[in-house]
Parts: structure tokens; C-alpha cells; sequence
């Protein structure tokens, strides 16, 4: 049931057909006993025309009912992935980096071993169809002899179940797999098969000969695999052969009977015809069907997607209980989400079920408040923030605050794991504070008029969005398989800029040397996927995300650049030449530079250091030269590390 509702998200024009067919398919069968008791009865034309007409329109409705259920399928399926991309758009960063909410997602997008809830609803249908056709048949063989209906009823309905069971439940045949132990072992076996045969690593498995090392290792873990799941199936198709021998026992007593009372004289022939093809559509739904497949293996896509369409289910998992702050921004939620709160551990009911079908997104329930600000005069502010990710024992970020004024060049450093770059994503409104609030925009006034931004004062875990006013590089940017012009407009693709504006952008960036090896010039796809298409280093591919957040910066775009070690993958000269046109370029916006290498921050007008999940100092390059303190020691070290004599 919590799958056939799914049916409604299908449309009228969809579901109306499919469902006709379905009523079809389930009724023409026992319909076809009423002329084929006639045929053999008194014979003639017109009962044989009557029953060859019932059976093709029954033929006709199961083969045309597979192709109007795929698309039936296919529509829910595309409703629901089109509802769970806008909730994933629309959770908070941390939380959507997390490994539960990556499966759920997988889950949701691309089902489990093909099957989806779309598929799961149709197949429900399918089931309903073949529970009616049962239903039906009972009923026209009680009408001649009722205690065997029953008796015929009651063992199909067990041994559907039994079969299910054996076959897709737990421990079943086809559900072994998805134990844990037999997914690693799978899991392993199908990376090992990637290592070996794909162009990932082809450079250093011809280099080093690794193939057959890897090739031993892929047919060992699926030896283990294989293994393991033909010993359970053995066992499972041993119990599948006993029941089976016991319905054919059941049918063979039924058909037994049956001759008996027309042997007696209580069944004529054609009363005859009639209940072995009642009987017959009976032990046809104990049998079972591929739809238990669909219905099975669709559980788990079915469950993900409830969660990340419901919000207060996925805070509940202990992976996400520490994302959430204990008072939320926008108390708003989808009106039926209150039903789907009675789930435990991802296990959805029936009222969820039903919830399901309705469920739209909330896009606000994860959404920053959204404030106004001035172009001309921005600030970031971290006030008290702590910052913990999900599961963590500890937070990463404690009680920071810190204030970025307009037009400052401010460089935050510290050492490898300090937090810099979650930082950064705080700064960017993609991070939530667990506590303490995150804006940006002039110095409040409190009047909330446009051109202020009026942070929330006194909830835990408060924020605003900078995507409208900040251009940021982090440092896994990343690397669209698009034209170079493409790759440089996506930084503002709402901006009508020209071919000038994109190789302003890339001088701004140092990468105008890359049109000399581009065949095509700015329309060359950067990807050897393509036909005419290029492959950059990892340098040249640093450029292209600069010049990317550079093109931002154009005089009605973004007024904050926040960069996360920028040059990581630059020499020291490039990386100082690149600095220099980074300063030229935001003059008069806000620049924030995250980096390890002290060399490149100095000119900053402040330098913040982070350590221990704190900021430790902060001041200009002279003053905390002059502290001596960690910033002091740092970069003397990597000044150190410059200048000594080689051995």
C-alpha cells in the first residue's frame, strides 16, 4: 500500500491507462471462465468468438500494461529525483557532506539493483492485479465447491509468502548479497575490477606491471564473493523445491476433487472447464512473481528518499544529530512531516507512505536567512561561532570572532587541519554554525531597510547566504568538462560579458598563456572526452578556477573574494605574480586569503592565525613578527626552509 499511492505522482494521463489495463488484466482471465463453460457445454460459434475475443483483449491488456508501467514508473521516479535534488540543494552543506546522506542520495537517484520507488509503485499495481485475478477465481470455484476454494485461497497466500521470503527477504536468495559482509566483498571485488580495467591508473599499472597483481586480488575477493552466495542460495533453493512439491500436491488434490465431483455427477463439463481455470488462476498468485523483486529491493530508494525529503528525519539519525542547532532558522515544514516522525531508523509507514506522495521539498527548511546588504560596503562577521561536524566528538571551530570590514585584505593561516577551509565555508554562508551567528552586510541599524543586514540575535546557529555578494576558490575546485569561455563565465553566468570580460579574467589569473596550447582557443572543451579537446595540469587547472571567481568580480558582480590556498599547486613565482594581480584586481572589495604559505600573506592588512580551532593572534605582518608568537615561528621556519644553502 505505502508504495501503490505513489501511483498519483504519475499524472491522470499516465495512470489512467496503466491502471485500465492493470483492472484488465485481472478480471478478462476469471471473465474468460464464464464462455469457455459454455464452449464445452453446448458448444457453437458464438461462445468460442466470445472466449477467443475475451483472451486476446486479456493478452492484449498484459503486454501493453509493461510499456504504460515503465512510463508510469519512469514519471514518479522523475518527480521524486527532481524533489530530492531540490532538498539536497537546499541542506545544509555539512550535512550533505556526510557519508549517510551521500547513500541516501545514491539511493534515491539511482535506486538499488535497478529498482526505484517508481518501479516499486507499479509493481504494488502488478501484485494488486494478481491478488484479483486469485480473488476472483476463489470466488467462481466456491460456487461449486467453497470449502476448496478456500483451502486452495489460503495455501496460494501462504506460499506467496513463503516464496517472498525465501527469495527477498531477510536472508533470502536474492537479498544475501546485501549483507554487510557480502557488500564489502563486492565492494572490493568491483574496485578492484575499476583499478585493473580502467584508464584511472593505466599510467602506473603498465609502468610498474601492477595488472596482474591487481587482476589476482579482483578474482580472489570475487571468489570469496561468489562463494558465499551460491552456498545460501543452494540452501534456499532447497527449501524453494519443498514448496513447490507441496503446491503441486495442493494443486493436484484440488484437480483431484474436482474430477471426483464430475465423475459423481455434481460438476457437469463445462462447470468443469470453469474451476480448473479458476483453480488455475488461484495457484498461478502462489507461484509468486518478479514483482516481489521490484517490491523488495525498491525498500531502501523508498526510505531514502522519505528522508531527504523530510527534514526532521534526517536530523533524527545520530550522523546528523550534531549539524542541527537546537533552535532552527525557518520553523517551517512541509505540512505532513509531523507523520513521518513516528519512523524509526529509516523504516517508513503507511501514513508515511502516504505522506511520501504529497511530500514536496521544503526549500526553506534548510534555507539561510535570507537578508539584504550593500554592494558597496559589505562586512563577513562571525560572532561566537562553534562549528562541529557531524559525529565529531569535539568541535572543530570554538567561540570565534571575527569581523571583516570593508575593502580589507585579510589573510587567514594556520597549519594543515587548523580548519581554514571550513572556515572559509562558514565565511561563505555554505557551513551553518552549530552555534553563534554568521552575516554578512553593512553594520546593521537595526531598521532592517534595504541595503542592511539585520543579523538574528540570541538563536544558536544563525546565518546568512553570501552567494549573492562573495566569489570564492576553494581548494577542490572543480573542473568542468566545458569550453574554456564556459569554464571562465560560470563564475556569473547571469552576467551578458563578453570575450574581453572572459580574458580580463584570465590575465587577472596568469593564464592567458593557455590559449597558445588550446587548439580552438576559448572554445576548446577541456576534456580529452571530446573530440578536439584538452586535458590541463593541475597548475594550468588552478588559473581557470581563479579566472572563473575573477570574472565574478566585474563592476556590477561580486564585491568579497574569498580564496582557499589559491596557488597550492603553483611554484612560488607564479604564485607571487598571481597575488600581486589578485590585490590589483579587488581594489576596493573585500579580499579573504587562506593559505599555509606566509610569504604570500604579508602584504595583507591583516593576518589571522588559527590554532587549536582558535584564532591565536591576529594583526599586521610586522606586528606579529614582533609578538613572537606562532606566526612569528612559522615564518621563520618557511623562510628558513627558502634560503638555506642545499646540502
Amino acid at each position: 500500500m505505502k508504495y501503490a499511492v505513489l501511483l498519483q505522482l504519475a499524472g491522470t494521463r499516465r495512470l489512467l491507462p496503466f491502471m485500465l489495463l492493470s483492472a484488465g488484466a485481472a478480471t478478462l482471465g476469471p471473465l474468460s471462465t464464464v464462455p469457455l463453460g459454455l464452449l464445452v457445454s453446448h458448444g457453437g460459434a458464438t461462445p468460442l468468438i466470445t472466449l477467443l475475443l475475451v483472451l486476446l483483449a486479456q493478452e492484449l491488456c498484459t503486454a501493453l500494461r509493461e510499456p504504460t508501467g515503465t512510463a508510469t514508473a519512469r514519471r514518479i521516479d522523475g518527480v521524486l529525483r527532481g524533489r530530492v535534488r531540490t532538498a539536497a540543494s537546499n541542506l545544509p552543506l555539512a550535512l550533505l557532506e556526510t557519508p549517510a546522506t551521500q547513500a541516501d542520495l545514491r539511493l534515491a537517484l539511482h535506486g538499488h539493483r535497478g529498482r526505484t520507488p517508481g518501479t516499486a509503485a507499479v509493481a504494488a499495481a502488478g501484485e494488486a492485479s494478481r491478488l484479483t485475478s486469485a480473488l476472483l477465481g476463489t470466488a467462481i470455484l466456491a460456487l461449486h465447491v467453497w470449502w476448496a476454494a478456500l483451502l486452495a485461497l489460503t495455501l496460494s497466500l501462504l506460499q506467496n509468502h513463503r516464496i517472498a521470503t525465501m527469495l527477498v527477504g531477510p536472508g533470502g536468495a536474492d537479498t544475501l548479497a546485501d549483507s554487510p559482509a557480502q557488500a564489502r566483498r563486492r565492494r572490493r571485488a568491483d574496485y578492484l575490477a575499476e583499478v585493473a580495467g580502467g584508464p584511472a591508473a593505466a599510467k602506473e599499472l603498465r609502468v610498474f606491471s601492477l595488472q596482474p597483481f591487481f587482476i589476482d586480488r579482483y578474482v580472489t575477493a570475487m571468489r570469496a564473493f561468489l562463494t558465499s552466495q551460491s552456498r545460501g542460495r543452494r540452501a534456499v533453493v532447497r527449501g524453494y523445491g519443498t514448496v513447490l512439491a507441496l503446491q503441486l500436491l495442493s494443486a493436484a488434490g484440488t484437480f483431484a476433487l474436482l474430477a471426483w465431483h464430475t465423475g459423481t455427477g455434481l460438476l457437469g463439463p463445462g462447470d468443469l472447464a470453469r474451476c480448473v481455470l479458476a483453480a488455475l488462476l488461484v495457484f498461478a498468485y502462489g507461484a509468486g512473481s518478479h514483482q516481489m523483486f521490484e517490491l523488495a529491493h525498491a525498500r531502501e530508494p523508498y526510505n531514502a528518499t522519505l528522508r531527504l525529503l523530510t527534514p526532521t528525519r534526517h536530523r533524527s539519525t545520530p550522523d546528523h544529530a550534531t549539524i542541527a542547532p537546537k533552535t532552527t532558522r525557518n520553523p517551517r515544514r512541509p505540512k505532513d512531516v509531523s507523520s513521518a516522525r513516528t519512523a524509526q531508523n529509516g523504516d517508513a509507514s503507511a501514513p508515511e507512505s502516504a505522506s511520501l506522495a504529497r511530500l514536496a521539498p521544503d526549500e526553506d527548511a534548510f534555507a539561510p536567512t535570507r537578508t539584504s546588504f550593500a554592494r558597496d560596503g559589505s562586512v563577513l562577521a562571525l560572532d561566537g561561532v562553534t562549528f562541529a561536524y557531524p559525529g565529531a566528538a569535539t568541535p572543530l571551530l570554538r567561540d570565534l570572532h571575527l569581523h571583516v570590514h570593508p575593502g580589507e585584505r585579510l589573510a587567514i593561516v594556520g597549519r594543515n587541519g587548523a580548519g581554514k577551509t571550513t572556515l572559509a565555508k562558514l565565511l561563505t554562508g555554505l557551513y551553518t554554525p552549530t552555534t553563534g551567528t554568521a552575516t554578512i552586510g553593512t553594520p546593521t541599524t537595526g531598521t532592517g531597510t534595504p541595503g542592511t543586514a539585520t543579523p538574528s540575535t540570541g538563536t544558536p546557529g544563525t546565518g546568512t547566504a553570501t552567494s549573492a555578494t562573495a566569489a570564492a576558490v576553494f581548494q577542490d575546485f572543480i573542473r568542468y568538462p566545458l569550453s574554456l569561455r564556459d569554464n571562465v563565465r560560470l563564475g556569473d553566468p547571469a552576467f551578458d560579458g563578453t570575450d574581453a570580460d572572459v580574458l580580463s579574467a584570465l590575465e587577472s589569473a596568469d593564464a592567458l598563456d593557455l590559449l597558445n596550447v588550446l587548439p580552438d582557443g576559448l572554445d576548446t572543451p577541456l576534456s580529452r572526452a571530446f573530440t578536439g579537446g584538452r586535458d590541463l595540469s593541475g597548475g594550468q587547472w588552478q588559473k581557470v578556477a581563479l579566472a572563473r571567481a575573477m570574472y565574478a568580480l566585474h563592476p556590477h558582480g561580486r564585491q568579497i573574494l574569498i580564496v582557499d590556498e589559491p596557488t597550492a599547486h603553483l611554484d612560488a613565482r607564479a604564485e607571487r605574480e598571481i597575488f600581486e594581480r589578485l590585490l590589483q584586481r579587488t581594489r576596493g572589495r573585500t579580499l579573504i586569503l587562506i593559505s599555509h604559505r606566509f610569504a604570500t600573506v604579508r602584504r595583507a592588512d591583516r593576518i589571522v592565525v588559527l590554532d587549536g580551532g582558535a584564532i591565536a593572534e591576529e594583526g599586521d605582518h610586522a606586528e606579529l613578527l614582533a609578538a613572537n608568537g606562532h606566526y612569528a615561528h612559522w615564518y621563520r621556519l618557511q623562510a628558513n626552509l627558502i634560503t638555506q644553502d642545499a646540502p
